[in-house]
């Protein structure tokens, strides 16, 4: 009977999955959110519209210019950055500091909520403008439009900015930055990548001609290249007519530069390094697998892709943190996945960090987990697990919809505007992937590995301190071999899963009783008293639509214990927090 009853729950699961199959049109466009307005000016600049009240009062603007480092000629390194600096070193309509004064006398923090920065293939000026006096999103859209076109960039004004721009190369000259910069240009070997890191070099900084910081601007800083975003607590109406005043007058270049994007090319050897640096505290591992072509999902079927690749990274991800909570685990942390620095290409990688334990040994149980993933997959409840994961994030993202501030949506279009991102809405997003998730099968997922697991061309690297008594480093061919030795040993074994309880406790404890309530009209608490004598405040918000937290303490604390009892008594409340609860291990909680 049991046999007949589990045949009659596949053949029904079965026809389920295959039933929602049918759908999903592959082919059918991911919606965009019809609450945004997206349009172009006949001068080529984008822009998007988004009335949200969350803050009240207050405007998140965003100008985006789709080019950053990696458009500089080799006399422009680190031009691209400093572009961004001279931005708030006076335009047309600011003399220089008038921005930050007049932004600072708004309330408008420079540095905090006034910002800005430069990657590799785009710049974004971050402007929050609050909107309590009617006069400064006026003057909010002008210097939008200033930093667009009307930047002075007088002599004495780069002159004086070269030492900024040095002074921020040197604090960022640290231990990592050293390996990092010595990583680099292997990561991404072939590509002009490996040498147009946004904050540039020193030597130019220091020497180049002004005209070459000009040039950039001038022909990169066009409005074929823009975006200005305009999300908060405005009409799209009043939004669209400043947009228009203020950006349809910008002209293009008679004859522009084609903005082209940099090609990385795969890996055509097996490489590994390792780096160490004397003020480096960590030892780090990194294996990375060639880069491949690849863009954003427009469409359901590239969507289910992306979901596909996430699971598969989840699951993966899970069996690593289940080693952190072994007796002498193997690494602090470790993680593979899909991603990359690269515009329209994307690389699958494992990363971790042994503290100052074994290297060797943390990228041996890294490695093993990944071959134990490759060659025996996940099972279902792994990845009903992470279904239930990946729904219940979504899921409240969607109950807190009406929460969402500004600042996020601003985010959101940014990438829309570099990198092609869909812009669904929550809403729509919410559906699809309750629509899509119970279509994807366990094997689609370990289907996944296909795009990895037969690739001999790798590069690895270690990244720590110098080698000491207690540091131990392997050599690049240690790394290699151990690579190749994974791939052969026949002693790895498919993960088990374990049984895990169905109820935290097994005695329902007994019911007291509500012995008093009373009301705290300041604070809008009520506060209850226990039968047992336990205080409970309870206090109703609205921040979040789906959350409730609780705390309890008591009073007691260090000072009840001796001194050689201190240390235990410091470090108890977290190392209970870490274990796990009854019969549960803190990995069974998890699951």
């Amino acid at each position: 009977m049991q046999k007949l009853r589990s045949f009659f729950t596949s053949t029904l699961l079965l026809f389920f999955v295959v039933s929602i199959s049918a759908q999903v049109n592959p082919n059918q466009p991911i919606p965009t959110d019809p609450k945004m307005i997206k349009g172009t000016l006949p001068n080529g600049l984008t822009y998007y519209i988004k009335e949200n009240k969350k803050p009240e009062k207050k405007v998140e603007l965003r100008l985006v210019v789709k080019v950053g480092s990696i458009v500089e000629d080799d006399d422009q390194q680190g031009l691209a950055h400093m572009a961004e600096h001279m931005a708030f070193n006076g335009t047309k309509n600011f003399k220089k500091n008038d921005i930050v004064s007049f932004l600072q006398g708004i309330g408008v923090e420079f540095g905090g909520d006034l910002n800005a920065y430069t990657g590799f293939d785009e710049t974004v000026y971050i402007l929050p403008i609050p909107t309590s006096q009617p006069t400064n999103l006026e003057k909010g859209f002008q210097i939008l439009e200033d930093w667009a076109h009307n930047v002075t960039y007088l002599d004495e004004d780069i002159n004086s900015e070269r030492a900024i721009i040095l002074e921020e190369s040197r604090l960022g000259k640290s231990g990592d930055e050293r390996m990092f910069k010595k990583v680099y240009p292997e990561l991404f070997k072939g590509s002009k990548y490996a040498n147009r890191i946004p904050i540039g070099i020193d030597s130019i900084i220091k020497t180049f001609n002004p005209d070459a910081i000009r040039r950039f601007y001038k022909e990169w800083y066009r409005p074929d290249l823009m975006a200005v975003v305009v999300v908060g607590d405005i009409t799209p109406d009043e939004a669209k007519k400043m947009i228009t005043k203020h950006f349809a007058g910008l002209t293009n270049p008679s004859s522009p530069r084609k903005r082209e994007y940099a090609t990385v090319p795969a890996y055509n050897e097996n490489k590994a390094m390792v780096v160490t640096d004397k003020e480096a505290t960590n030892l780090e591992f990194n294996i990375s697998y060639p880069a491949f072509p690849y863009k954003k999902a427009t469409t359901l079927g590239e969507y289910r892709k992306e979901l596909l690749n996430n699971l598969y990274a989840s699951m993966l991800g899970s069996r690593m943190r289940e080693l952190t909570q072994k007796e002498n685990p193997p690494f602090i942390y470790a993680f593979a996945g899909f991603g990359n620095y690269a515009k329209n290409y994307n690389s699958f990688s494992v990363q971790g960090s042994t503290g100052t334990n074994d290297i060797k040994k943390g990228m041996d149980a890294a490695l093993e987990e990944l071959e134990r993933a490759i060659r025996f997959g996940f099972t279902e409840a792994e990845l009903e697990r992470a279904r239930k994961n990946t729904l219940s994030a979504y899921e409240n993202s969607y109950n807190n919809r009406d929460k969402t501030e500004s600042a996020a949506f601003a985010d959101e279009y940014i990438r829309n505007f570099t990198d092609n991102e869909s812009v669904p809405g929550i809403s729509a997003e919410f559906d699809q992937v309750k629509l899509l998730l119970p279509t994807i099968t366990i094997a689609e997922v370990n289907a996944v590995a296909e795009i990895f697991k037969n690739e001999k061309n790798r590069f690895s690297y270690v990244t720590g301190p110098e080698a000491s008594a207690t540091v131990k480093l392997p050599t690049s061919e240690n790394i290699i071999a151990l690579l190749d030795a994974k791939a052969n040993d026949k002693t790895i074994k498919p993960y088990e899963e374990k049984a895990i309880a169905a109820a935290l406790l097994t005695k329902e404890p007994k019911a007291g009783k509500v012995i008093s309530s009373k009301k705290d009209a300041v604070l809008g608490t009520t506060e209850l008293v226990l039968s047992n004598g336990v205080k409970v405040s309870l206090k109703i918000t609205d921040f979040k639509n789906d959350q409730i937290l609780f705390a309890g303490s008591r009073y007691g604390g260090l000072t009840n214990y001796g001194i050689k009892d201190k240390y235990s008594a410091e470090n108890a409340a977290s190392m209970v927090s870490s274990m796990g609860v009854g019969g549960f291990s803190p990995t069974d909680l998890k699951k």
